[in-house]
C-alpha cells in the first residue's frame, strides 16, 4: 500500500502519499485492526495528527487501487479503535478511489479479450443510442509475444451516427489496471487513458457483471463510486462479441456430413455444419452463449486441418480432425492438440492426438435422429442395478382391469420385435399369463413405461455401443450404452448417466466414476407364439444392411445376404436352363 495514490472527491483532486507509519493529511498511524466487519473491509487504520483521530479503512483490491472510507476527526483520546472505526460502518458514507501514481500495467485478457462492438449513450450529452457498426474496444491478446506492452492495452473507437447529433469520432488508448468482483456481483475494471494529461480524466472505471457481460458501465471521472450497477452510469455500453478475422476455405467437408448435430462431447453443444464451415454453439449454465467456428483448411483421408476461429478471442489456431465415415445418425471424430500455424504435416501428425490408449471417439448425433433397426432383436426378462432404475411410469390405470382375465403372473419385459425392429419397449409391470392354447393373454389398457428409439450403433473397444433417443427423457434425450452378448440367451448392457458413453465402461459395470447409472442383463424369454426371435448384432460393421427372411409365422431366420443372392441367383439359371431344353 505504501507510494503516492491519487483520489477524486468531492469534485477536487486529492495526492495521498503512504509511508510504513504515516499518511498524508490524516497523521501518524498508532493503531492497526484487522476485521471482517460485514465482510467489506479488512484494514483499520487509526490516525493521529496532533489535534484529532481519525479511523481510515483501506481496502487492498488490485495492486493498482485502493479504496478508502474514514470516520471524523475526533478529538477526544480515550475512544477506542473499535468506537472510532463503527462509523464509517454506515452505508450512506462515500466509498473514495485511490489510484496509484506509479502503475503496474497488468494483462488485459481477464478484463477485455478479443473485439467488442459497442452502442454507447450518455446520461447528460444526449439520450439517444449510438450504434455504429465500427464502434468497438478491441483487445488483441497475444500469447507469447516478446513485447509484452501490447497484452496491457486495449483500443476504445468511438464513431458517429448520423442521426445522434452529439455522437464523435475518437479512439482512445487505454492500459490494464486490474479488477475485482465486489460482492453483489458487480465486476470493476480500472484502465488508465494514456492519451489524457489531467488525473480526474485519466483513470477510468468500467462495471459490468459476472454472469453477464453484455452491459457496461463507464465513470466520467476517477471514481468508481459513481458507477451503481452495469445499467447505471454516465456512459452506458451495449457489448456484442464479433468475429475478429476471416479465413478462405480451402477443402470441403463430405456431403452426408451437412446439417445439424449435437456434441456430445461439451455440455449443450450444437454444431451446423456446411460445405466448408463447422460452427460450435455452447450453451453453458451461467453467461453468454459461446460460437466457435471451423473453417477447413486441407485434408487428406480421413484427417481435416481446420482453423479455429473463437468469437472472444483474436488469434487464428489450427487443429485436426479425425472423421470416421458417417454411419446411421452419428459422426464419430477425434480432435488434436492446437498449432500457432497452419502445415498440414505438424498439425494432423498422429501425434497431436491423444495418446491415451483408452482413448475413444468423440460422437455427433444428429438433432433430427432417424430410426434404424436395433442391434439386438427378441423378447426378454431382465434385471437391473445402478444409481438411477427403471421404474412403473404412472398411466391411467397403474393396474389394467379386466374383469374376465386373471394376471397370475408379473415380469419385467423389454422387447424388440419384427413389428417395430427400431423401437425398444419396456413394460415394468407385463402381464406374464398364458391362456389355454398357450398364447399370451394380451390385456386391453396395457401401457408401456419406455419407448427408446435406436438411431446409432457400432464396435468400438470389443464392445458393441448403442444410441437411443427418447423425447419424453427430462435429463437427455439421447442416451449411450455399452453391451455384450454373454452368452446365446444372455445379452448385458450398461447405460451413461449423459449422453456420451464413458472411458472406462463396460457392458458389466454397474457403478462407475463415469456417472454410469444403470445396467441391464437380458435373458431371452421368447415362447412358441411369440413371433420375436432372437438375433444379436456386434456392431462390427455400422455400414453393412443384412437380409433377413421370414420363415416361418412363429419366428424369422436370419440368413446371410451372399447366401440369398446365390440361392436367387441358382433359380435364375435353372429357369433359363429348362428354356433352353425346351
Amino acid at each position: 500500500m505504501q507510494g503516492q495514490w491519487y483520489s477524486y472527491e468531492n469534485g477536487k483532486d486529492q495526492v495521498y502519499v503512504i509511508e510504513e507509519r504515516s499518511m498524508s493529511m490524516k497523521g501518524t498511524c498508532i493503531q492497526q485492526m484487522y476485521n471482517d466487519y460485514e465482510d467489506v473491509y479488512r484494514n483499520f487504520f487509526l490516525f493521529d495528527n496532533g489535534n484529532c483521530m481519525t479511523c481510515v479503512a483501506l481496502y487492498y483490491r488490485t495492486i493498482n487501487v485502493l479504496e478508502k472510507k474514514e470516520s471524523t476527526c475526533q478529538t477526544s483520546s480515550k475512544i477506542s479503535i473499535e468506537e472510532m472505526c463503527k462509523e464509517i460502518s454506515v452505508k450512506e458514507l462515500t466509498l473514495d478511489t485511490l489510484f496509484n501514481l506509479s502503475p503496474t500495467y497488468q494483462n488485459c485478457r481477464q478484463s477485455f479479450e478479443g473485439i467488442w462492438q459497442f452502442a454507447y449513450e450518455y446520461e447528460t450529452r444526449f439520450t439517444a443510442v449510438c450504434n455504429h457498426p465500427f464502434s468497438n474496444i478491441t483487445a488483441c491478446q497475444r500469447p507469447g509475444i516478446n513485447f509484452q506492452i501490447e497484452n496491457q492495452r486495449f483500443y476504445m473507437n468511438y464513431r458517429k451516427c448520423h442521426d445522434v447529433d452529439s455522437s464523435f469520432d475518437a479512439q482512445y488508448r487505454y492500459a490494464c489496471l486490474g479488477q475485482w468482483v465486489a460482492d453483489n456481483g458487480n465486476r470493476y475494471i480500472v484502465a488508465v487513458n494514456m492519451g489524457e494529461e489531467q488525473n480526474f480524466l485519466r483513470f477510468t472505471c468500467f462495471v459490468d457483471r459476472t454472469d453477464q457481460d453484455l452491459l457496461m458501465t463507464k465513470s466520467r471521472t476517477a471514481s468508481c463510486s459513481e458507477l451503481k450497477s452495469a445499467r447505471e452510469g454516465y456512459e452506458q455500453l451495449r457489448l456484442a462479441h464479433v468475429k475478429s478475422e476471416t479465413v478462405l476455405p480451402s477443402c470441403k467437408f463430405p456431403a452426408d456430413y451437412m446439417g445439424v448435430w449435437y456434441n456430445t462431447a461439451n455440455y449443450d453443444s450444437e454444431v451446423t455444419i456446411n460445405d466448408t464451415h463447422m460452427i460450435e454453439v455452447t450453451k453453458p449454465n451461467q453467461g453468454k452463449p459461446e460460437t466457435v467456428y471451423y473453417v477447413c483448411d486441407e485434408s487428406k483421408g480421413t484427417r481435416y486441418m481446420v482453423a479455429k476461429l473463437g468469437i472472444g478471442g483474436c488469434q487464428v489456431d489450427y487443429m485436426c480432425f479425425d472423421f470416421v465415415r458417417r454411419h446411421h445418425s452419428v459422426i464419430r471424430y477425434r480432435q488434436g492438440r492446437l498449432y500457432p500455424l497452419g502445415d498440414f504435416r505438424s498439425v494432423c501428425t498422429w501425434s497431436s492426438f491423444d495418446n491415451n490408449p483408452r482413448w475413444k471417439y468423440q460422437v455427433l448425433v444428429s438433432v433430427n435422429p432417424v430410426a434404424i433397426n436395433c442391434p439386438i432383436r427378441g423378447m426378454f426378462f431382465f434385471e437391473q442395478s445402478g444409481q438411477t432404475r427403471l421404474t412403473v411410469r404412472d398411466g391411467v390405470t397403474k393396474f389394467p382391469f379386466d374383469p374376465l382375465l386373471e394376471c397370475t403372473k408379473r415380469n419385467q419385459q423389454l422387447s424388440i420385435c419384427p413389428d417395430s425392429p427400431d423401437t425398444i419397449k419396456i413394460d415394468m409391470n407385463k402381464c406374464d399369463t398364458l391362456d389355454y392354447r398357450a398364447r399370451n393373454v394380451n390385456y386391453k389398457y396395457e401401457i408401456l413405461d419406455y419407448k427408446w428409439r435406436c438411431i446409432a450403433w457400432w464396435s468400438e473397444d470389443t464392445n458393441g455401443q448403442l444410441y437411443t433417443y427418447d423425447p419424453e427423457d427430462g435429463f437427455s434425450k439421447y442416451r449411450c450404452w455399452v453391451y455384450q452378448r454373454d452368452e446365446y440367451g444372455q445379452i448385458s448392457l450398461s447405460r451413461s448417466h449423459k449422453d456420451s458413453c464413458g472411458l472406462w465402461q463396460t457392458p458389466h459395470d454397474d457403478v462407475t466414476p463415469e456417472n454410469l447409472n444403470l445396467k441391464l442383463v437380458l435373458k431371452n424369454a421368447e415362447r412358441q407364439y411369440d413371433n420375436c426371435p432372437l438375433q444379436f448384432h456386434d456392431g462390427g460393421n455400422p455400414w453393412s444392411e443384412d437380409v433377413f427372411l421370414t420363415v416361418l409365422d412363429s419366428g424369422a431366420a436370419r440368413v446371410r445376404g451372399d447366401i440369398v443372392w446365390f440361392i436367387l441367383f441358382l433359380a435364375a439359371v435353372i429357369t433359363a436352363w429348362n428354356g433352353i431344353r425346351d
